[in-house]
């Protein structure tokens, strides 16, 4: 039986549904990616939103994403961005993250793929992090379902994605977390938010990615930010067994383009 899997990220709504990300209206994106997303006409086994799902940490910018996503909430998964409130995740979407205190992390076993989320979120800062506790999280879940394939997802990619400026605010102190998924083969794949950019890269045997952000998107191997003009998106996978596949999917057109800082 396959599983289908959504991953949206990088939202980054405001409470102010006037105010712009470097000029793009992020509702109105927001809105027309879950218009795509209905139009593929998937059945979604479960959707994994990947952080940032607000820029200014309001109540009401996490209230708006609640009602845009609607009857897609009984099927989402949360995990924090740099730009995103723990305790507001948790108040909004207490159906959607799985403990009520410390790192917001996830796992779900089907029968025979485990899918994982890991808080990389360090209040105040731009750049992410795997705490102990997560560290400890992780190992226990990789142990307990050490014989199934395993994708992990996380705002922070734990690779330089090759674009200077972001890969300054990637996953800081890396390398326990490097070395325990180096010691669990199970591990396929890594899926990432955080650069707004579509990357594919590896860690020995890991396929690494990142995804679109639904709002706007950054142009690749920049030493600055730069905005890139083409249509926002996200990324769907598909797991059969020990295979997988994953596929980009765009907007047909850039309606908002984006102005640089």
């Amino acid at each position: 039986m396959v599983l289908n899997v959504l991953q949206l990220t990088d939202f980054h709504i405001f409470s102010d549904p006037k105010t712009k990300f470097l000029g793009v209206p992020t509702i109105k994106t927001l809105k027309d990616i879950l218009n795509k997303v209905v139009d593929l006409n998937i059945t979604f086994d479960h959707i994994i939103i990947t952080g940032d799902l607000t820029s200014d940490e309001e109540l009401i910018s996490y209230q708006t994403v609640k009602e845009l996503l609607g009857d897609m909430i009984p099927k989402c998964k949360i995990i924090p961005g740099n730009h995103d409130d723990r305790k507001l995740i948790r108040k909004v979407f207490p159906e959607c993250v799985e403990n009520e205190n410390g790192p917001i992390n996830f796992s779900i076993s089907t029968n025979s793929w485990q899918l994982i989320g890991l808080d990389t979120h360090v209040s105040g800062k731009l750049y992410g992090t795997i705490s102990d506790e997560t560290l400890l999280w992780l190992k226990s879940m990789l142990n307990k379902y050490k014989n199934k394939n395993t994708i992990i997802f996380q705002h922070h990619p734990p690779i330089p994605v090759k674009t200077k400026w972001t890969d300054l605010l990637g996953l800081k102190n890396p390398d326990p977390f490097i070395e325990t998924l180096k010691q669990n083969p199970q591990i396929r794949l890594i899926s990432c938010g955080h650069v707004h950019q579509e990357f594919q890269g590896h860690l020995e045997n890991i396929t690494i990615f990142t995804t679109p952000a639904t709002s706007v998107q950054f142009q690749k191997g920049t030493d600055f930010l730069k905005c890139d003009k083409i249509p926002p998106g996200f990324r769907i996978f598909s797991f059969d067994s020990d295979n997988w596949k994953s596929k980009i999917i765009r907007l047909d057109e850039l309606k908002y383009p984006p102005i640089d800082n």
